[in-house]
């Protein structure tokens, strides 16, 4: 993936290799975080097996997980990117590993991922713009159809290599059998609630909704721009960074999306400062939470960004 294109957002020399300093993995310091995740997500689990008559808490504990998946996600995307290990082995494994909790092949995300970051704005190119053509609304709800859609455009589309597409198959199928197995023995062992709330329905939190808000807003923009206006290829007018450090550490700050396709390879814990070196540079940025429902005027009010010519 490419490490910066200087046409959308220009960045002096100095700050650039500055930023490309900053794209060199820490397997240990992913690895504490990614531990720290894990944690989080097994501690909600637990909590959902001691809380097995309190249906109330239940719903919240299961939404609470939920958005630990999206955070899981976000670190398996790090993988993908090759900027969680220096070993490009233990960054299949591990994002292998980690997609598994969201049931996604971990080659259907890294393969389409790659033209979306090549591509991003090209309504020919770019995976992710099925999404965005519709409009704001259609957005929101195309994004709960992310998983079955990628998956399937990762094994009918042309340009993906037989053996990624053998990797796919591998991993599909071994999600498949593997998430049967756990159903069934978690009916056989008794523990429905346990499976219903600790498993399948944040799974559908995740999918229906705290997927489609998260990176639905993104590039929330492109669902506003016209296919022909100049500024769908533009960094400065069609991604979103969202500046708020408590949505960052619970995303995995994934919400710094204008920093992370200027330097795909900079690891997600160092892309607040990445941001602090680009504060001088026109881009969108938000607070969070979105305090209106005109999102569009939202976007506008905090950072002002220079029409294009």
């Amino acid at each position: 993936m490419a490490s910066i294109n200087p046409q959308r957002i220009p960045i002096e020399k100095d700050l650039q290799r500055q930023a490309l300093a900053m794209s060199r993995p820490n397997g240990w310091m992913y690895t504490a975080w990614l531990v720290l995740y894990l944690l989080i997500w097994a501690g909600l689990l637990a909590l959902v097996v001691l809380s097995q008559t309190s249906l109330p808490l239940l719903f919240l504990l299961s939404f609470l997980i939920g958005n630990q998946l999206h955070t899981i996600t976000v670190l398996q995307h790090e993988c993908g990117h090759q900027s969680a290990y220096n070993s490009p082995y233990a960054n299949r494994w591990v994002g292998r590993f980690l997609a598994w909790f969201i049931f996604m092949p971990f080659t259907t995300f890294t393969e389409l991922h790659r033209f979306h970051h090549g591509f991003l704005g090209d309504p020919e190119k770019d995976p992710d713009e099925w999404f965005y053509e519709r409009g704001p609304l259609k957005l929101f709800m195309r994004e709960g159809l992310f998983l079955p859609r990628f998956i399937y455009l990762s094994l009918t589309r042309s340009h993906v290599k037989p053996s990624m597409r053998r990797s796919i198959v591998f991993e599909l199928v071994f999600n498949i059998v593997s998430y049967a197995a756990l159903i069934v023995f978690f009916v056989a062992a008794g523990w429905t609630t346990v499976l219903i709330f600790g498993f399948l329905l944040p799974m559908l939190w995740l999918a229906l909704v705290l997927n489609p808000i998260s990176r639905g807003f993104e590039h929330y923009p492109l669902s506003m721009l016209a296919e022909d206006d100049p500024a769908r290829r533009d960094l400065r007018h069609n991604t979103v960074t969202v500046t708020s450090p408590i949505i960052g550490f619970l995303w995995a700050n994934i919400t710094y999306h204008v920093e992370h396709h200027l330097f795909p390879r900079v690891p997600f814990y160092r892309l607040p400062a990445l941001h602090r070196l680009l504060r001088e540079h026109d881009y969108l940025r938000v607070r969070w939470p979105l305090e209106r429902i005109g999102i569009s005027k939202e976007i506008g009010k905090h950072h002002a960004v220079p029409p294009l010519r």
